[in-house]
């Protein structure tokens, strides 16, 4: 129950933070962005502690995967990988939408654009993957278990992402694109000796790539079918389309043998 209640209790303790400055002329929606970044910052302060009362563990970023997790570990090295892995699956799934001449390149991008897509890189890839890929799998593992700490992990991860004004069938595409998501960045971290950095340049990669390409990189006709370019309404996702999925799925696959091989998944 601690667990559960961990996150919305920060996010309230945030939100009563931020609230006050609705009163010095600051917009709602700005009031909310803040909240949730003071939430963020709570959560990272509080981490230490958390694990320490709750586990009796010490060197939390170590354990989270921030640190070198050995000597061996190589976080810029792993960094870079997982960029270069979110830009490989992005370019499959748009190579199609060119070939059925569906999109077409404009590489058109302003600063503002970028430095936009540069904070999902590093603000998106940093914070959900510490949370999620972080905190939450060690918690997680600590109570139940490996195995199911990767299961659980991964259906709250796809929960908390879901829009629910979208049809029913809409939602559980992007339900299984993101569940699968959700192992395959676990997988990656325990690939990568438990060092976080690889999922924050992977999921980074992934959020701030798909932002570039919706906003200036390419332009995508509305004619690209769903099971390609993935269900959504103002944005969609491309990871909750068929293909995406099935990419997703042949990862999952791959890695598990990898880590079944190499003895890091038991």
């Amino acid at each position: 129950m601690s667990t559960i209640i961990f996150i919305p209790l920060l996010y309230f303790l945030g939100w009563i933070i931020a609230s006050p400055l609705i009163f010095v002329g600051i917009e709602k929606e700005n009031i909310s962005l803040i909240g949730t970044i003071i939430t963020f910052l709570i959560f990272v302060i509080s981490l230490p502690k958390w694990f320490e009362l709750r586990w009796k563990l010490n060197n939390v970023w170590k354990l989270v995967g921030i640190k070198k997790t050995n000597r061996n570990s190589k976080p810029s090295f792993y960094f870079l990988k997982g960029l270069f892995g979110a830009i490989s699956l992005l370019s499959a799934i748009l190579i199609p939408i060119i070939l059925f001449k569906d999109g077409i390149w404009l590489g058109e991008i302003s600063i503002a654009i970028l430095i936009n897509s540069l904070l999902l890189i590093f603000g998106i890839g940093f914070a959900e993957e510490l949370i999620f890929r972080g905190w939450l799998l060690e918690e997680l593992k600590n109570q139940f278990g490996l195995k199911k700490a990767l299961i659980i992990q991964s259906s709250i991860f796809s929960i908390v992402h879901i829009g629910f004004d979208l049809p029913l069938w809409q939602m559980v595409s992007i339900l299984c694109g993101l569940f699968l998501l959700g192992i395959f960045l676990a997988f990656v971290r325990l690939r990568n000796d438990n060092s976080l950095w690889g999922c924050i340049g992977l999921h980074g990669g992934l959020v701030g790539g798909w932002f570039l390409v919706n906003n200036g990189l390419f332009k995508l006709s509305k004619d690209v079918p769903i099971w390609l370019k993935g269900p959504g309404n103002i944005n969609s996702n491309p990871l909750g389309g068929f293909w995406g999925i099935s990419l997703l799925f042949f990862l999952c696959v791959l890695y598990f043998f990898i880590l079944k091989k190499n003895e890091k998944f038991n």
